[in-house]
């Protein structure tokens, strides 16, 4: 058997030219969902780090799939992947904002009576999206969109806290 051949006969295989790189396939939403979640874990256990080294105001840490919403006193960080389709990896965005204001309010329900829903006012400070970047599981990166660096799930949750640490220094410093 000439060494060539095997590479010949993939490529006299119709489907092996449209099958889809590793971002566009099946086993990369797995990968994805776990760098999510390592993202999310990584920034909780900054945030109680952060807390634990003296912060006046106490977290509130609310997260669903796919979703952390961090909110410390006066400012917040949101962190949320959006995907155009469910199948694939490729076209999603890692969103992740900084603000100042009250995020996601916690409303009381009171049975039988219309709540009042808190008056939310909150400003975006700082806003990155990010895509997913890799050839295989080992190589996953996080890309910004906007500078092209790339960042690890746990750096990239390094950044995010350290955006939010500067957001709550610089409005307890204006108060």
């Amino acid at each position: 058997m000439n060494e060539g051949s095997h590479s010949e006969d993939h490529e006299e295989y119709q489907g092996w030219h449209d099958r889809p790189s590793f971002l566009g396939s099946h086993r990369a939403l797995a990968v994805c969902t776990r760098e999510v979640g390592r993202l999310v874990d990584e920034v909780q256990r900054e945030i109680v780090a952060l807390h634990a080294g003296g912060l006046a105001d106490k977290p509130d840490i609310r997260l669903s799939p796919s979703r952390c919403i961090v909110q410390l006193g006066p400012v917040a960080l949101t962190v949320t992947w959006l995907r155009q389709t469910l199948d694939s990896v490729a076209d999603g965005e890692l969103l992740v904002m900084v603000w100042r204001g009250l995020v996601a309010p916690h409303r009381q329900h009171t049975p039988e009576r219309v709540s009042a829903r808190p008056a939310t006012t909150a400003t975006v400070l700082w806003e990155h999206v990010f895509s997913a970047a890799a050839d295989d599981e080992e190589s996953w990166r996080w890309q910004a969109s906007s500078e092209g660096e790339e960042f690890t799930s746990s750096a990239l949750a390094g950044r995010c806290v350290a955006r939010l640490r500067q957001a709550y220094a610089e409005n307890a410093s204006a108060a």
